[in-house]
């Protein structure tokens, strides 16, 4: 009988969203009871990272909700294509469109509204049943407006209780006042948290005009056209329904500051046509939306299932501090439940790109991907032999092309060259991302970056969030000021990572930093840093000559550059040298120290010429 169309975003759209929204779904299934009823909700615009909204209230959902509820999922990427000049993250009409295009044809009726609505329906009818026995054409409520405080106070999970509350409260507290619109297509303020219209009639008028892009008078646009298709205004049901608006503009949103942006009222509702003038694919017609079952248990929960077959016997755990640095190790187990939850809510065609460094996560990972409801397989650089089932070599450039996000796995610190290889993956990931200005994003997940030498560089590349040890996964956007270094410290250097750079430690001599074997394109580069003392020297003979500093650049096992300078405890050196690298050949970049003065090793870069 009837199609309730709503929409919104996972995010804060004013005060306490999760609260009303949740009251307002459960009670509006509670008064629907036809069996082909339906509650669409467009979860428009969420982004990738985050799962859709109803799924972040489901435990807040009554039963009877939830088997009503169908969740359609607009991306992101969908709303990039007609979003326009708005400066809004959700756009109505489109949302709306969606929901129309994709509704159940056996229903009649589409009820427009909003996630902020409670009706009562007079005489224990149900909306469905007063449906029923209406005559073509389209209906609007006069909205009461509920008090937060109110509305706060009380029971989501019982609508029915809800219901008979709000009922007691209008007459106790003299909620009900009438606001009308003097304008005939309109009839009262705020028409569209109820409008109850013929899907005939949307369907023929092409639905809701797209082009209202920056907020206000959807609702008095539809009227408008509703009455020069019908040549009358909408029948009034405020003899059978009441309609009670859960107030929110105790906090200010786009929408409802004083100064907001607004669709010209002349153009869409004065001068508003019959039909609207869409695209031929308006509400997104032709594309795939993602439909999403909140009666099905979380993909989460089945891509754990897939990944770890055995339940966990007894507690591990690692010392955080400097008798454990670079010697924290994993197991799978411990890293999937939070390196799959980050992937989970990705859509079904993610593309991701996998630095590996452990074969067994790698290959727990693939058997959980499909079961997070994924079809595209994980892309690994073709270098990597011996991969499982559910990955595909591709060429490293195709990968850092394609990818929509990367997980870089750094393995057990210990191994120096698995952490430089690590390190120089993270490089070539901030050169493509800075490479592609203006495009979205792409999230960087990083396995066992704490307590280690990987840490200060990949907080340094990606502006990570400081997430818990336990959970051994550091996460974040490449940010546009990176300065990610491939070099990994040796036993006479240390990462400083308030100042992103390698300190030489003033008592060692030997090895302070290396990169791991470098991916380059055959060709001339030149490999320049930059030292800095920072400690005084303490005789005349430091002054002279405080010790020698070594860059040594090698491919293909054979030294192509050895530069030795001084280090003055005052003035900054550059160091530079000019190297070829054949075809097939790996660089690898050594600094070494004298030990005899302390000091800092930065701008370290390798350029073609």
């Amino acid at each position: 009988m009837i199609s309730v169309i709503l929409y919104g975003r996972n995010d804060s759209h004013g005060y306490n969203l999760h609260k009303r929204a949740a009251l307002s779904l459960n009670c509006i299934a509670a008064v629907l009871d036809d069996p082909d009823d339906e509650i669409l909700f467009v979860d428009y615009n969420t982004p990738d990272d985050f799962p859709s909204f109803p799924e972040a209230i489901r435990d807040t959902l009554t039963a009877e909700a939830i088997g009503r509820l169908r969740v359609l999922r607009v991306r992101p990427p969908l709303h990039e294509r007609v979003r326009g000049q708005s400066h809004l993250g959700v756009l109505e009409p489109v949302a709306r469109n969606v929901a129309l295009r994709r509704m159940n044809p056996a229903n009649a009726w589409v009820l427009s509204t909003n996630t902020d609505m409670i009706f009562l329906p007079a005489g224990g009818r149900s909306l469905s049943a007063i449906a029923g026995g209406l005559a073509a054409g389209y209906y609007h409520l006069p909205r009461m407006e509920l008090p937060e405080s109110l509305w706060e106070s009380l029971d989501r999970r019982d609508p029915a209780g809800c219901i008979a509350t709000v009922a007691g409260w209008a007459k106790a507290f003299h909620l009900d006042t009438v606001v009308r619109n003097e304008i005939a297509s309109v009839m009262f303020d705020g028409p569209g948290d109820f409008q109850l219209i013929a899907r005939r009639d949307l369907l023929e008028m092409q639905g809701f005009d797209e082009r209202m892009n920056l907020g206000w008078h959807v609702d008095s646009n539809i009227a408008q056209r509703l009455m020069l298709r019908h040549g009358r205004g909408p029948g009034a049901l405020t003899a059978q329904i009441r309609g009670y608006h859960c107030d929110h503009t105790r906090q200010a949103t786009p929408a409802h500051r004083a100064n907001a942006k607004e669709n010209d009222w002349v153009t869409f509702v004065t001068n508003a046509a019959q039909v609207a003038p869409n695209p031929p694919d308006w509400g997104f017609a032709g594309e795939e939306i993602e439909e999403i079952d909140l009666a099905k248990p979380p993909l989460l929960l089945a891509g754990l299932a897939a990944a770890i077959p055995a339940p966990q016997v007894e507690p591990r755990g690692f010392v955080l501090g400097p008798s454990g640095f670079d010697r924290i190790d994993y197991v799978p187990q411990q890293v999937l439940p939070f390196l799959l939850d980050s992937l989970a809510s990705q859509k079904p065609q993610t593309r991701l790109g996998w630095f590996p460094a452990r074969a067994d996560l790698l290959e727990a990972a693939a058997r959980a991907w499909p079961a997070l409801g994924m079809r595209q397989p994980i892309m690994v650089a073709e270098s990597v032999v011996g991969l499982p089932a559910g990955t595909v070599a591709v060429p490293l450039a195709r990968l850092l092309a394609e990818a929509d996000l990367f997980v870089l796995d750094f393995g057990n610190p210990t191994d120096k060259a698995v952490t430089a290889a690590g390190l120089a993956a993270l490089q070539q990931i901030v050169a493509a991302e800075q490479a592609r200005p203006g495009a979205p994003p792409r999230r960087v997940i990083a396995v066992n970056t704490v307590g280690n030498a990987a840490e200060g560089p990949v907080l340094n590349a990606i502006g990570a969030t400081l997430a818990p040890a336990a959970t051994w996964v550091r996460q974040g956007f490449v940010t546009p000021s990176s300065t990610a270094s491939p070099l990994v410290p040796g036993p006479a250097g240390a990462w400083d990572r308030s100042t992103g750079s390698i300190r030489i430690q003033g008592s060692r001599s030997g090895l302070v930093c290396h990169t791991g074997p470098l991916d380059l394109a055959p060709g001339r580069y030149r490999v320049s840093l930059a030292f800095s003392g920072h400690r005084p020297f303490r005789s005349l003979r430091h002054a002279v000559c405080a010790g020698l500093l070594t860059l040594e650049a090698e491919a293909g096992g054979r030294l192509l550059a050895r530069v030795v300078r001084p280090q003055t405890p005052l003035l900054p050196i550059g160091m530079r040298a000019e190297v070829t690298v054949s075809p097939g050949a790996r660089l690898v970049v050594r600094i070494s120290t004298s030990g005899l003065l302390a000091g800092r090793i930065g701008g370290f870069d390798i350029a073609a010429v």
